[in-house]
């Protein structure tokens, strides 16, 4: 796909998972998951320290790497020179030990690289309450390190990977005329237990353009416009992480104060094209939603604000009762309208209006059963559908993703660990 605005030229990609100039990357199985084979853990490494911000979740129960995550961003400005992330294993409700197996790892990996402690981030998601396989990383992490490529990103997808069905990876290639090309890349792991209070489960963007001068500004608006508005099943992981790495390889910037040929223009550049990775992203992770069989965009527009508009969105695609008659191809748009008037944001309901996808199934405070037949067959005969509304209360508008719940949801879940 191409786009083109006044300003830049991007080509989005995913048929073939490209790191940004300054980054390498591999994965083995080291033997957390029980499977033999199975990728279970990943490596980016940088060819030196670069500027990086993350979002942790805002869940009170939070996995180790969230606490030694903070710590180490705090204590090296900032600056990081590898992501561990192992799968299988949540390292969460694990205790002190389970915050030392981190360090310990954090400590090993960075004395292999020639770095500090702190420069390091180790990671994991999986399952919660269990201690780590120490050894069988440890032992692991020379081989990784070797094998470290720039080719390395998809089995670096694949290693953080837990009940997802797809790898999911995005990258853009922008070409500006007010600054140098660079591209954005991201990579994500998320299916079920998704619906962040800060971003999705584990996201990791990485540009070659220079950082932003206020890099976790610019992550907290994207993350608000993009993983903020991404749920599953409404459930927060302990684990989550937004994290974004720029190694300022474009050229004229390869110093983060040296940026010649870097506009303000280009900042923003910058910030929408990481935005468009991080919802492709997000509508990834909707569409591999665990027992999905649709992904769903709700559109919100006449709202008085987009805070607003982001709330009724993020409440439809919530909505369990929603959810399900998606999957029953039951074009219900009292469920939507329902939903809506349940978020907290005052509108008429007699001035709104619901569609699903083209069919216009209530407005002027009157349903159209005549257009159901239409409805029904967009959610029959499309992977993605479409849920709108208009509340008739303002200018501003939003969108959100989901999935619709099956029963396969039921079933995956019910036996998780067994």
């Amino acid at each position: 796909m191409e786009i083109q605005t006044s300003q830049a030229k991007t080509r989005v990609s995913d048929a073939r998972p490209v790191l940004p100039t300054g980054f390498k990357a591999a994965a083995l199985h080291c033997g957390i998951r029980a499977k033999k084979n199975k990728l279970d853990l990943g490596l980016i490494v940088a060819d030196r320290a670069y500027p990086a911000s993350a979002l942790f979740t805002a869940n009170q129960l939070q996995g180790a790497h969230v606490i030694v995550g903070r710590e180490s961003l705090t204590k090296s400005g900032g600056k990081v020179r590898a992501i561990l992330v192992n799968s299988g294993n949540a390292n969460c409700s694990t205790g002190i030990e389970g915050i030392e197996d981190n360090r310990r790892v954090q400590r090993a990996l960075a004395e292999l690289i020639g770095c500090a402690p702190e420069e390091v981030l180790f990671m994991s998601t999986g399952v919660i309450g269990a201690r780590l396989p120490l050894e069988r990383i440890l032992d692991a992490l020379p081989t990784l390190l070797a094998n470290a490529s720039e080719r390395g990103l998809g089995d670096f997808s694949t290693a953080i990977m837990t009940t997802d069905l797809v790898p999911k990876v995005r990258t853009l290639a922008v070409e500006d005329k007010n600054g140098p090309p660079f591209r954005v890349t991201g990579v994500a792991k998320g299916s079920g237990m998704i619906h962040p209070n800060m971003a999705t489960m584990l996201a990791y963007v990485l540009t070659d353009g220079p950082a932003d001068d206020h890099p976790r500004e610019m992550q907290k608006r994207i993350a608000d416009r993009s993983f903020h508005r991404l749920t599953v099943d409404g459930d927060t992981s302990p684990n989550d992480t937004f994290f974004l790495w720029s190694s300022q390889h474009a050229e004229g910037s390869t110093h983060p104060k040296s940026r010649a040929g870097w506009t303000d223009s280009h900042d923003d550049v910058l910030e929408r094209a990481v935005l468009e990775v991080s919802q492709e992203l997000c509508r990834c992770i909707a569409a591999d939603g665990e027992g999905a069989t649709r992904l769903v965009t709700v559109q919100v527009h006449g709202a008085p604000d987009e805070a607003a508009a982001a709330l009724v969105a993020r409440t439809i695609a919530t909505s369990p009762l929603t959810k399900t008659a998606v999957h029953g191809r039951d074009p219900n748009w009292g469920r939507i309208l329902a939903a809506a008037g349940r978020s907290g944001v005052k509108f008429d309901t007699d001035k709104a209006r619901v569609w699903i996808g083209e069919a216009d199934v209530f407005s002027g405070g009157k349903p159209h059963p005549e257009n159901e037949p239409t409805a029904h067959l967009h959610l029959l005969n499309n992977h993605e559908v479409v849920l709108g509304i208009d509340l008739a209360a303002g200018t501003s508008s939003a969108e959100a993703w989901t999935c619709d719940y099956s029963a396969d949801y039921v079933r995956i879940n019910a036996d998780y660990r067994s």
